[in-house]
């Protein structure tokens, strides 16, 4: 037993150990941690597991109803995990072509494997480096979703400025830009207040100076009660 279950399949790559644990309700996607990385139901696989994931496609379900109404979506999700948030809005978006990069060819492949990520032609799954990607990037997007996070957090390239520019600059208009950010929390420190990660406040700087300084930026933020997670959302007008 591990991880509250049976491990079904193990796999270590040039980045670390992935494991798929399942038990009899279950199946969750691990990376070299006890941190869930994803998580499905095997009796309703379409329910998402993580109240974060619920913020998230419900801005993108809200953006979609009052911006783009029944018209095309071309949405970009940096960060793959099981695919459980790219199937949802799959089964959900029927006007959406969804691109979804992900440094790890064996995360794509356990996504298809064991977490029923849909091969169709609507998802298109890119293994890449998001940085990368984004930099080299000549397509504009209605919606970009940022969730990345290896076994220590999110790692720190990905709060370097001249990233987020170029997430803003690959932004359709009008686009929505979303980002999972992380707290963390230190008794000692902080009396038990969640505080940012160093790499979440400097996300979070870049975009609180880009909506004071731009009109055309909104900024909002969402605390996710029952976890670590931060959401942001910037809607470019």
């Amino acid at each position: 037993m591990k991880y509250d279950g049976v491990t079904i399949h193990s796999l270590r790559d040039e980045f670390g150990l992935i494991e798929v644990v399942e038990n009899r309700i279950t199946r969750k996607l691990f990376f070299d941690s006890p941190v869930e990385q994803s998580c499905i139901y095997l009796n309703a696989p379409m329910t998402l597991n993580f109240e974060y994931q619920e913020k998230i496609i419900a801005c993108v379900h809200d953006f979609a109803l009052t911006q783009k109404a029944n018209k095309p979506i071309r949405a970009l999700m940096l960060g793959l995990g099981g695919g459980t948030m790219a199937q949802h809005l799959f089964h959900t978006l029927p006007n959406l072509q969804l691109t979804v990069v992900e440094l790890r060819q064996t995360v794509i492949d356990c996504a298809y494997q064991f977490f029923q990520l849909p091969n169709e032609p609507e998802i298109e799954a890119v293994q890449a480096d998001a940085l990368e990607f984004i930099a080299e990037n000549e397509h504009l997007y209605d919606v970009i979703i940022v969730d990345i996070f290896d076994a220590q957090g999110m790692p720190s390239a990905l709060s370097d400025i001249h990233f987020q520019d170029n997430l803003w600059q690959t932004l359709n208009s009008p686009g929505l830009l979303i980002s999972n950010l992380w707290y963390q929390w230190n008794a000692k420190q902080t009396n038990g207040t969640p505080v940012p990660t160093e790499e979440t406040q400097q996300v979070l700087q870049f975009w609180q100076t880009l909506s004071n300084e731009n009109t055309d930026c909104i900024l909002n933020r969402y605390n996710i009660q029952s976890s670590q997670n931060l959401i942001i959302e910037a809607l470019k007008k």
